[in-house]
């Protein structure tokens, strides 16, 4: 493997490891009532998927889905509207933390970022070629 091939497959575990951290803050939420962690991981998931696709200068600090093995990923488990409704749950859960509804929210948001984190895990492991539909969505969200 070379430097550069080890370099873009990082860009997966980078994703895991940001995935994992906002699965669990939620799941710290919904498990053990703490909200220590929930709105700096949320707040970063929301960002980061509010300016997905866009360069890193235009957000002061998009953590996910800057680059294209990110938004490669992103394109294979969550569908535009899967993202739109990430980021609507997130934005209701951050403004009433206190509401017992969240949690089901919650549970759900920590579905799909597992889902993100297990892809990105994979793809890690199993680097593959991009399907020309991905690769026309990429082009697309740029």
């Amino acid at each position: 493997m070379t430097p550069m091939d080890f370099q873009d497959r990082a860009q997966y575990l980078s994703l895991a490891l940001f995935s994992q951290k906002v699965v669990s803050a939620l799941m710290e939420y919904v498990d053990e009532n703490k909200g220590k962690e929930l709105e700096s991981s949320l707040a970063e998931a929301l960002d980061s998927l509010v300016h997905s696709g866009r360069s890193p200068a235009s957000s002061q600090k998009v953590a996910a889905f800057s680059s294209y093995e990110q938004l490669r990923t992103l394109e294979e488990v969550w569908s535009n509207k899967d993202r739109l409704k990430a980021i609507r749950m997130i934005r209701k859960v951050m403004s009433a933390p206190k509401d017992p509804k969240t949690k089901a929210l919650a549970n759900e948001l920590i579905e799909l970022f597992s889902e993100l984190q297990n892809q990105a895990l994979w793809n890690f492991e199993q680097p593959k070629p991009v399907s020309q539909k991905v690769m026309t969505r990429l082009c697309q969200m740029a």
